[in-house]
């Protein structure tokens, strides 16, 4: 999946020269874990961060985040930064699924964090008139023919599997 990651990386900062800051998450059950995205993020001088969920709210705030740093426990049983962290606004939100399907929707665990999340970034980014992009990342057995939408649901920017990089660009890249 490496060589995927790689593609769409390239392809993104190809475009988009100004990215500074970068969330990844923690995996938890069969999910993909997004840290191969590590060292080609570091290599850009990207700040990383991490999600913490606001249950209150039903929000996801991102706390800036180093491979060696302490994590703690959160909900869902997520790892998340220290309390003390600072906060960071991601240009490149790299999320988890259960599934998806090739109009790039996704389905999560439910409760609509990430989709409240992307939306108040997308909107925060478009006033800064900076670039903010979504990655999603599955296993290709994990496409479904058509997700179930609500209003709400926030569409990626980009789909990794192991076979292929789906995007809103380039519907298949191989």
């Amino acid at each position: 999946m490496k060589k995927k990651i790689y593609l769409c990386l390239n392809e993104i900062f190809l475009k988009n020269k100004k990215i500074k800051t970068a969330s990844l998450y923690s995996p938890i059950n069969n999910e993909i874990s997004p840290f191969e995205f590590i060292n080609y993020l570091q290599t850009k001088n990207v700040i990383l961060s991490l999600p913490v969920i606001d249950m209150k709210n039903k929000f996801i705030n991102f706390k800036r985040w180093k491979p060696d740093d302490q994590l703690i426990q959160g909900p869902f049983g997520t790892l998340e930064p220290l309390k003390i962290q600072t906060f960071i606004l991601p240009q490149i939100l790299v999320v988890p699924m259960l599934s998806f399907d090739r109009e790039l929707y996704r389905l999560g665990y439910g409760g609509g964090y990430y989709d409240k999340s992307i939306n108040f970034l997308k909107n925060y980014f478009k006033k800064q008139k900076k670039n903010f992009i979504t990655i999603g990342l599955a296993y290709s057995i994990q496409e479904e023919k058509k997700i179930p939408r609500e209003n709400h649901d926030m569409k990626l920017d980009y789909i990794i599997t192991e076979n292929e990089v789906l995007s809103n660009s380039n519907p298949k890249t191989n």
